[in-house]
């Protein structure tokens, strides 16, 4: 299959769209990183929260919401045509891919790169500035070659992420324009050739090796230490900044209030959303309040496992001296198998055993190297001296593990399965070819009611389950980062 010319096709649209996407992404996110840097006003958190939408946001979510605002009878067009002016086709084509990819990876540019720049000492800014470096000058010749490891680390992740992109590619660019990942998907599920698809799985599982290598080696810790932050206004940015946040969060909130009104029957469609949760929906094969109950349970029972395997990890690194690199080999493991190669491997090895638990352990997987991520960096640098005077004291290991060491770390836990479960709640491809008929998961759920006369409650569902998840994660973020006590630091 390797040598077929559809085969040469497929890889070679991936590796082109995934290029494309990344200059663009690098582009659009470039200015809006610049302004979060040199700025800590509103502007600046609001940048700061768009940043969870490449991590958080459902997949299947932002396509919807795509749909609603870009599609044929979306906001864009409907305000198009309000103004007299043709309708225009967006959708369904290489260049509703590229828009959906810079939608979702842009914000990377500013959470690397922006943080890269914040991070920069005053002193050195100051310095240029007083030497009659201008702006630009004085960013092109001061702050970029400083931070070049971001710049690569940045790129590096938004081309992996539209590489193995999935929901983007199947829901707004169509089977016409199938990437290795959409391509894994139609031939296990659509075209019955799962030996397609396990060759397809193992190629982009060999690619994504190779990146998350380039990754590992384009992550240096900043040589300077997060000092006050150099504050420079900028009109140009920040207006730049103001378009580039709405640009993110119509699609968002724009899918959300269209859902409430039919514009084609000109109604308002309250009653019709209140059905999907008291009727049983023959498309799903249950009730709409079923597949979200199961999938709560499921993403819940994954945060309690990913957590407590991601503490005990760390915990263990803590007392080794590789420690650390241990960790991010298992890291760089879990992040090179995607969720379609996942659920092709469950269903190829374990296919007898119970969707739910495949679900599960594919939640797991997937989630493991954030949580391992954010846990490793609060356990193996906490001081702990508290806990050998409780040993010498006579405290027995449970209950220095009770009394101690969790209630210490608790933000931290409880941040990280939060986490776990936004992501497992979000998880769309792996669950599309895992899930049964009769036992969809919640975003699944979602895409079929996409498909069906549903359009109108799939985007009232989509965008309340994007803002949900986004909201939880806000809030957490916040309580982890509340001092707990005068003794310990801010994770």
């Amino acid at each position: 299959m390797i040598s077929s010319p559809s085969f040469r096709s497929i890889a070679g649209f991936t590796v082109k769209q995934a290029l494309l996407s990344t200059f663009l992404a690098m582009i659009v996110g470039f200015p809006a990183a610049v302004h979060y840097a040199r700025s800590n006003g509103r502007l600046s958190r609001l940048l700061g929260i768009t940043t969870y939408i490449p991590f958080f946001f459902p997949s299947i979510s932002m396509a919807i919401g795509f749909l609603a605002v870009y599609g044929r009878n979306g906001l864009f067009n409907n305000l198009m045509s309000f103004a007299g002016l043709e309708r225009v086709q967006i959708l369904y084509s290489l260049g509703a891919v590229l828009l959906g990819h810079v939608f979702y990876n842009a914000p990377i540019v500013i959470l690397v790169l922006g943080n890269a720049l914040r991070s920069l000492p005053t002193d050195v800014l100051e310095s240029s500035k007083i030497d009659g470096s201008g702006r630009i000058r004085r960013l092109l010749r001061v702050e970029l070659p400083l931070v070049t490891p971001a710049i690569i680390n940045s790129a590096l992740l938004i081309f992996t992420y539209c590489f193995t992109s999935f929901a983007v590619v199947l829901v707004l660019g169509g089977a016409q324009f199938a990437t290795l990942e959409v391509s894994i998907y139609m031939n296990f599920r659509l075209l019955a050739a799962p030996q397609n698809a396990v060759v397809l799985a193992a190629v982009q599982f060999a690619f994504i090796m190779v990146f998350g290598l380039l990754i590992s080696l384009s992550e240096k810790s900043s040589p300077f230490e997060h000092g006050e932050q150099y504050l420079e206004k900028n009109r140009l940015t920040g207006i730049y900044s103001w378009i580039f946040v709405l640009f993110e969060w119509i699609p968002i909130l724009g899918a959300l209030f269209s859902s409430f009104y039919d514009w084609t029957r000109k109604e308002f469609i309250f009653e019709r959303i209140t059905k999907l949760f008291t009727e049983k929906i023959v498309l799903l094969g249950t009730g709409l309040v079923n597949t979200l109950v199961n999938s709560i349970t499921l993403s819940f029972l994954a945060a309690v496992v990913t957590v407590t395997i991601a503490f005990f990890l760390s915990w263990q690194a803590r007392h080794t001296s590789r420690g650390s690199r241990y960790l991010r080999i298992v890291s760089l493991i879990a992040l090179s198998v995607t969720p379609s190669i996942l659920a092709v491997s469950y269903l190829t090895a374990f296919g007898s055993f119970p969707v739910p638990l495949l679900l599960v352990l594919l939640y797991i997987v997937i989630s493991l190297p954030v949580a391992l991520n954010y846990i490793s960096g609060q356990v193996i640098g906490a001081e702990l001296a508290f806990l050998e005077a409780a040993q010498l004291d006579g405290a027995s290991k449970l209950a220095r593990v009770w009394y101690m060491i969790i209630p210490f770390f608790r933000s931290t836990i409880i941040y990280a399965a939060t986490v776990v479960f936004a992501i497992s709640m979000g998880e769309f491809g792996g669950s599309l070819i895992l899930g049964s008929k009769d036992f969809p998961t919640f975003a699944v759920a979602i895409y079929r009611l996409n498909g069906s006369r549903y359009l109108l409650e799939a985007r009232f569902l989509s965008s309340a389950l994007g803002i949900i998840i986004i909201s939880v994660v806000a809030i957490s973020r916040w309580f982890a980062q509340r001092p707990e006590r005068s003794s310990r630091s801010t994770p």
